[in-house]
C-alpha cells in the first residue's frame, strides 16, 4: 500500500525557539525547529511524546509573553524529534503566531530581491 502524499495547509518557516510541551504533568524542555499556522515541528531533549496530545509553549523572538497552544497533537516521531498539529489555541495567540510568519515571510522575500 502506497502511503498517501497530502500537501501542507500553510507554510513552514525555519525556527530556533525555545518552548516546553506538557503531557500530562510532566513538563519537558525542547526547542522548535520549524513552525507554521497550524503545528511545529520540535526537537526534544528527551524520550519524545508517548501521548498524542500535548500543550505547548513557546517564546517567539521579540516577546515577553509565551504563546500557548493549548491542544496539539502529535503527528509523527523521529529519533529525538517530532512534529504536533495545532488543534486549540486562543485567538489572540492565533494572531501573534500569523503576524510573526508574516513578518519572517516578508523579510525572507525581501532578502531575495
Amino acid at each position: 500500500m502506497n502511503p498517501v502524499m497530502t500537501r501542507r495547509m500553510y507554510r513552514r518557516v525555519s525556527a530556533d525557539y525555545a518552548s516546553c510541551y506538557l503531557m500530562g504533568s510532566v513538563l519537558r524542555q525542547a526547542v522548535i525547529r520549524d513552525i507554521s499556522l497550524n503545528g511545529v515541528r520540535i526537537q526534544c531533549f528527551s524520550d519524545p511524546p508517548e501521548n498524542p496530545l500535548l500543550m505547548v509553549r513557546l517564546w517567539l523572538p521579540g516577546q515577553q509573553e509565551s504563546l500557548d497552544v493549548d491542544q496539539a497533537m502529535v503527528r509523527w516521531v523521529r529519533g529525538q524529534e517530532f512534529g504536533a498539529q495545532f488543534v486549540s489555541l486562543s485567538n489572540e495567540a492565533d494572531f501573534r503566531l500569523a503576524v510573526h510568519i508574516e513578518r519572517i515571510l516578508q523579510q525572507q522575500l525581501t532578502m531575495a530581491v
